[in-house]
């Protein structure tokens, strides 16, 4: 039994000397001249890539399944498979946020690498030689769902979390280019898919795609080394793996900001992807295009000429890259993506309110794509930089613990956000999408605002206490030479 005190002890006494070898280290410059830094930007852009890229083109798949493969499967069980993708990329993160703080970075990463090659390579077996109606819904759902899902969470936190780290000064910048693979993701696939089962079949075309992504995620892989000049957090062993206290955080349950903060990110996935999963089909039943037969002829008749829904979804995806790069050079002048955050939000509820229900033609129709992507990849980038934002400057070694808490908050309205617009949808026709996403986008913005100024009260509080500090002392250091806690 001396062992593990043993070894306890030692592990405390080389985090002390890490957390004291930080604090005396030299500011970091604006950019890192390690190449590891540029080569972590690199992998994070690939897992986002293969995680939110391909949760982005769910919908082409989803389109498939509803006119070719599974065509007795209602809209809301077509729904559960994109959203359980959404749930399980989010859901377990509160374990890979507090392994990233361990730096188990490779554990995370190879696992992710395997079960997304795994998920998507076995999917090309659940829809029998590709024809009509030969798809099996429960492997469907388990392939791309469940496992494909549980190795997206492996990249997800790993992503933003490892970038932010290593460019400490121009984190938000670094968040925003390495959330582009999320945008890249969603036009690259839904054009790969379409073009592999067209020309080689649903089986064939599937197993070349399950190829793209394993050589995609190794990649993320292999360059993803983890920053170490941010103190590591053992987790300690088998008996803490056990306790509640090694993967939440009690301070970021006290801290009011965040927890508003969580509940109002929860909101935008709720209410982001059940437009995402709905534009094609709401496409085709307004009139603005005609779905298109991507199943090689197999089993259906060829689609009529024009403007095909397909497109829509790839320019929302496309106009996704903007949105991330824009919100995040706007969020690092302000300091404060969470002001960036509530803007985008409104103005995203206006259009849903709005452009979804009353679109009158094709001009109208892209345009909405067109702005609400850009919103949507400004929405969908931002929340690891507001944690990071958010996180006072004595809890920054537990960011990866208060993101992950975040995500695995966020992960059960990312399920039932989607499965909630099918059934208004079901129930009230197509606009009732439009009309769910643009409250969840108002009550969001609300919510954006109240955090925002309850971290201000906390920050003017903070810095008032300093001043009545050096009143005391006697300091006569001219107050702006005096650090403020908030932006």
């Amino acid at each position: 039994m001396s062992t593990p005190v043993i070894s306890s002890r030692n592990s405390t006494e080389k985090d002390r000397a890490d957390r004291a070898q930080a604090a005396t280290a030299s500011p970091s410059p604006n950019w890192p001249k390690d190449w590891k830094a540029y080569a972590a930007l690199v992998s994070g852009f690939f897992m986002m890539f293969n995680c939110w890229g391909m949760v982005n083109a769910y919908g082409a798949f989803m389109g498939l399944y509803d006119e070719h493969l599974l065509t007795t499967s209602s809209d809301l069980e077509l729904s559960l498979i994109g959203a359980t993708e959404s749930f399980l990329l989010l859901a377990p993160s509160i374990f890979a946020g507090r392994l990233l703080d361990a730096r188990r970075h490779y554990y995370l990463g190879f696992t992710g690498f395997l079960l997304l090659f795994l998920g998507y390579f076995l999917l090309s077996f659940t829809g029998g030689e590709g024809f009509k109606d030969q798809g099996n819904y429960s492997l469907v759902w388990l392939t791309s769902g469940l496992v494909a899902g549980l190795g997206m969470t492996c990249f997800f936190t790993y992503s933003s979390h490892n970038v932010i780290q290593w460019f400490p000064r121009k984190r938000y910048i670094a968040a925003g280019i390495t959330s582009t693979g999320a945008g890249a993701g969603g036009i690259i696939y839904p054009l790969a898919f379409k073009f592999l089962v067209a020309s080689y079949g649903f089986p064939v075309g599937v197993r070349i795609l399950s190829s793209v992504v394993a050589g995609t995620t190794f990649v993320a892989f292999v360059l993803g080394a983890p920053c170490r000049d941010i103190p590591r957090r053992r987790v300690g062993g088998v008996t803490p793996a056990f306790r509640a206290t090694t993967w939440i955080d009690k301070e970021a349950l006290r801290n009011k900001p965040y927890v508003i903060y969580v509940v109002a990110v929860a909101l935008v996935y709720g209410g982001f992807y059940s437009v995402a999963f709905h534009v094609t089909e709401w496409a085709e039943v307004k009139g603005f295009g005609t779905e298109e037969d991507i199943a090689g002829g197999q089993g259906v008749e060829p689609g009529d000429s024009g403007f095909r829904t397909f497109w829509f979804l790839a320019i929302m995806n496309g106009t996704s890259i903007i949105g991330r790069l824009a919100s995040a050079m706007v969020a690092t002048s302000w300091s404060n993506p969470i002001v960036v955050h509530a803007g985008t939000c409104f103005i995203a509820s206006l259009l849903a309110f709005f452009f979804w229900p009353f679109a009158a033609n094709n001009a109208s129709a892209i345009t909405f794509c067109a702005i609400f992507g850009i919103l949507g990849g400004s929405m969908l980038s931002l929340p690891a930089s507001g944690v990071a934002y958010l996180i006072p400057d004595e809890r920054q070694s537990h960011a990866g613990q208060w993101t992950g808490m975040m995500w695995s908050g966020v992960s059960i309205f990312a399920l039932v956000g989607p499965l909630i617009a099918a059934t208004l949808k079901r129930r009230f026709g197509m606009n009732a999408v439009g009309y769910w996403t643009g409250s969840t986008m108002l009550l969001t913005t609300v919510l954006f605002v109240c955090s925002i100024y309850l971290k201000r009260k906390e920050g003017k509080r903070a810095n008032d206490g300093v001043e009545a500090g050096r009143e005391k002392t006697g300091d006569t250091t001219p107050s702006s030479t005096v650090s403020t806690v908030v932006g």
